[in-house]
């Protein structure tokens, strides 16, 4: 059974597309990284998501809204900048320091 597309409850999604092949979290995080202090001087990085793993933080279980606890856990701190990286491949949930 494939696993559903987030990318309808992800909090206002920045897209990037890569075709680098030795893509790994480190290089994707500061992909993500560099996108978002393009934007926000001093964000936060609340929570994020592996799909090449499944690692993700904080290691929440689903909540009973049918939504990943890592997303559900940035939700509840008013997280407002997220970075798809690939398609779901790589995902960072940021708290911009407006």
């Amino acid at each position: 059974m494939a696993k559903a597309p987030l990318k309808y409850q992800l909090i206002n999604p920045l897209k990037i597309r890569t075709d680098l092949s030795d893509l790994d979290f480190s290089t994707a995080k500061t992909l993500a990284e560099n996108k978002v202090k393009s934007l926000c001087p001093d964000p936060v990085l609340v929570s994020w998501y592996d799909a090449t793993t499944g690692d993700h933080y904080p290691d929440m279980e689903c909540t009973a809204a049918g939504k990943p606890g890592w997303l559900d856990y940035a939700e509840a701190r008013n997280c407002d900048m997220t970075v798809d990286i690939n398609d779901e491949q790589f995902i960072f949930i940021y708290l911009s320091q407006r």
